[in-house]
């Protein structure tokens, strides 16, 4: 018997865990969802065919509705008062107080001039808005602040951000706190000698690092057609001069690689990089000779090395003292075009922690422990050994998901959103299946999916493979570096390389499907919302979304699992505990 479970907030259990945490600052009771979790027993769920659905312990589903004063506003993701927010900048603790700066457009909802927002906390979970930390101003930043980082250097923050100047070039200027005894850090003066950096033309400057010898080090983002998408490293005494060493770390198959980020977590280098609309990181060394990082693993360039599957870019990291943890945050871009007439768009992910796997070369993450302290304790509702029926109100997701949580869904199930995991035990070889994207190569010559197949066990690079009857020769036969989403497609064979050494790998795809959840098509009248889901237990599972229901009534939770044969098991929700969360603001 496996346990399966749908819920409010915080899911605890054996198997597989479902957890997700409403924010209502309107009521002071508990949230209403009344097709997944109730005071009685659960009612929508099917029943489990062909055994039960494949048990990943400890998966996480945070969902953030606002019900407060602006009904469309999540009330625990960090975004400004009104208009556009993207990238997180510089988050630094300094001096009792955490400091998180941001892509900001103070004037527009659009994005149109970028300046540097700022929040600062006590806790890094209730925050107070400050001051623009950074305007666009001198003629080396005219057109636009742009990403940077925070590093204590000497026992004083600095910040290092890239300028966009009069003829639109990309340099890196620096900031430093204009009173040290301002707890709130609340106002920033540009360095007299600004820019410090105008070439190579790249951008989002890192934390800096230091070697043995006190030199500093700082890497941004850059690409050439020589060697593709890559981060240059520069070296410093002073933290004021700079110098030009060489790329890192690049790989040619890549684009511009933004925001690039390195750090230790455990005593391990690694190091992350925006591309493609997602963030990779990749477990390395570095040579302390050369200077040049080397994977120990997967590279920064493949899919099983996303930080989140979903909506979750330009991450910024932080190291933090209090609770010797490494912080990412990222930014939860909107997928609907109503961003104007709501007079904002964007947030930033909840903050996560940052570890290692315990062999030290795979990297997990989980929200901060600190969030549970908006919890509030008097709505703690608990259910022990539910078990569903087999009634279904409405027809469950033909997408060959195992099972999943429909969220934000109507009582019929017409509008919903359906976060879902989809296991396969053979991935070898896998007919009517498509894996788009992370093409690096076309193998000439190839009439057929087995010679295919062979091509990419041939090749050294190979991760996963697709082969296209409806293409022609020479344009057929898809080898990839990552292992992407599957896609039905009749026309297609697919199939992932297997180790050697092992034996085959049983892979689990991690999916969002929208069922008329409005993305472009008029305003929504019901709340909005942000879906983070995480594996909490190895950490190697992250998932983040928007939800944009078109009716008020689009507020219900379901368990679905699909069915393929007779075999019928029971499911079971082992332990579920529901809190309603409060507010972050202060």
């Amino acid at each position: 018997m496996c346990s399966v479970g749908v819920l409010t907030t915080d899911l605890h259990r054996r198997c597989v865990q479902w957890s997700t945490d409403y924010t209502d600052t309107v009521s002071s009771g508990a949230p209403t969802c009344t097709d997944g979790v109730s005071s009685e027993a659960p009612t929508y769920t099917d029943t489990v065919s062909n055994g039960p659905p494949t048990c990943t312990d400890g998966v996480i589903s945070v969902l953030g509705i606002s019900q407060a004063d602006d009904r469309f506003r999540p009330q625990y993701h960090l975004l400004p008062p009104s208009n556009w927010l993207n990238d997180p900048n510089g988050p630094v603790y300094y001096n009792g107080y955490y400091h998180m700066f941001f892509q900001y457009d103070p004037d527009s909802p659009v994005g149109i001039m970028k300046y540097w927002g700022h929040f600062y906390s006590k806790d890094m979970v209730h925050w107070i808005g400050l001051p623009i930390a950074i305007a666009p101003d001198q003629p080396y930043n005219i057109n636009g602040i742009w990403t940077g980082s925070t590093s204590i250097v000497n026992g004083v923050p600095i910040i290092i951000y890239t300028g966009i100047n009069e003829s639109h070039a990309q340099v890196q200027c620096q900031a430093l706190p204009a009173n040290l005894t301002d707890p709130a850090l609340s106002k920033w003066i540009k360095w007299p000698s600004n820019p410090l950096i105008t070439s190579p033309n790249g951008r989002d400057p890192s934390t800096a690092f230091q070697d043995d010898h006190n030199n500093y080090y700082l890497i941004y983002g850059f690409d050439c057609d020589e060697l593709g998408g890559q981060a240059v490293l520069f070296t410093s005494r002073d933290f004021v001069n700079w110098t030009y060493l060489h790329p890192i770390h690049s790989n040619h198959y890549d684009t511009f690689w933004e925001c690039s980020d390195i750090f230790n977590v455990s005593n391990r280098l690694v190091m992350k990089v925006s591309l493609r609309g997602q963030d990779f990181w990749a477990v390395g060394e570095l040579d302390p000779i050369q200077k040049i990082f080397h994977p120990l693993a997967g590279d920064v360039d493949e899919y099983t090395q996303l930080i989140d599957q979903g909506k979750f870019y330009a991450s910024k990291s932080f190291y933090d003292p209090i609770h010797d943890q490494q912080v990412i945050v990222g930014w939860i871009g909107e997928d609907d075009d109503q961003g104007e007439k709501r007079g904002w768009q964007g947030m930033h992910s909840l903050p996560r922690s940052i570890f290692l796997s315990n062999d030290g070369l795979q990297l997990g993450s989980r929200p901060i422990e600190a969030l549970q302290t908006l919890r509030v304790e008097e709505s703690h509702r608990y259910f022990h050994n539910i078990v569903l029926p087999s009634t279904i109100p409405f027809e469950l997701v033909h997408d060959d998901l195992d099972f999943g949580l429909s969220v934000l869904s109507t009582l019929d199930g017409s509008q919903r959103t359906s976060v879902g995991m989809m296991t396969r035990t053979n991935t070898t070889f896998m007919p009517n299946w498509d894996v788009p994207g992370w093409d690096y190569f076309s193998v000439p010559g190839i009439t057929n999916s087995l010679d295919c197949q062979h091509a990419c066990d041939q090749d050294i690079k190979c991760r996963s493979w697709t082969f296209d009857s409806a293409k022609q020769m020479n344009n057929n036969c898809f080898l990839k570096s990552g292992i992407p989403n599957l896609v039905a497609s009749l026309t297609c064979t697919s199939g992932v390389k297997q180790s050697e050494t092992k034996q085959q790998q049983q892979l689990v795809w991690v999916y969002i499907n929208r069922t008329l959840s409005q993305r472009s098509s008029g305003a929504s009248r019901a709340p909005l919302a942000v879906v983070e889901v995480f594996e909490s237990q190895g950490g190697r599972l992250a998932i983040t979304t928007r939800v944009y229901p078109e009716e008020d009534t689009a507020q219900n939770l379901a368990v679905y699992v699909n069915s393929g044969s007779t075999t019928n098991q029971t499911i079971v929700i082992d332990t579920l505990d529901i809190w309603t969360l409060n507010s972050i603001w202060t």
